[in-house]
């Protein structure tokens, strides 16, 4: 299989992943090619994503803009801290955890695929208040200013997600 024909097939099953089993709960790309739109987003880290920003809305500690590149069409945003730190985010609620897992998982092989061997991936149990809230894989690069890449998988009393972060290893305890 080409180079183009595996991009176009790997881009159909994260659209698919991404739509999962709710008509009404579908999400769709927002990228032709979103293999590259991430490494696009992963060379832009140094800068605080300042090439994908887009509107802003401020609050008192954070900036959140709406990112001109979605991964996810109409649920990717740019957050920049007051400390001059900033994360790339899409996220998607899940009608279930059942849908949730699914898209986790094939998001976790996608990304894995698309960032290549000099990234490794770790996975672990997310906590919030002291109890599950999930699972998350992080991939973290051998080169040396690279950002955390991180899937998650939200599972909070009753509330199901799926979100991809790329920001700042010094967060990994909050992503």
């Amino acid at each position: 299989m080409t180079i183009r024909k595996t991009a176009k097939f790997t881009a159909v099953m994260l659209g698919l992943s991404l739509a999962g089993c709710s008509v009404q709960d579908t999400l769709s790309l927002g990228v032709d090619d979103p293999c590259a739109s991430l490494k696009g987003i992963v060379a832009d880290y140094p800068t605080g994503f300042e090439q994908y920003r887009g509107s802003s809305n401020g609050f008192r500690s954070v900036t959140v803009y709406n990112a001109k590149e979605q991964l996810i069409r109409g649920h990717c945003e740019i957050w920049s801290w007051a400390n001059n730190d900033s994360a790339y985010v899409c996220s998607g609620n899940t009608p279930n955890d059942e849908v949730a897992t699914t898209r986790y998982n094939k998001a976790v092989n996608w990304m894995g695929q698309c960032l290549g061997n000099s990234w490794t991936s770790t996975e672990g149990e997310r906590t919030r208040d002291g109890e599950n809230a999930g699972m998350v894989t992080r991939f973290r690069s051998s080169e040396a200013g690279k950002p955390n890449v991180s899937v998650h998988r939200v599972a909070f009393h009753g509330d199901s997600a799926v979100y991809v972060y790329v920001g700042t290893p010094s967060r990994l305890a909050e992503f």
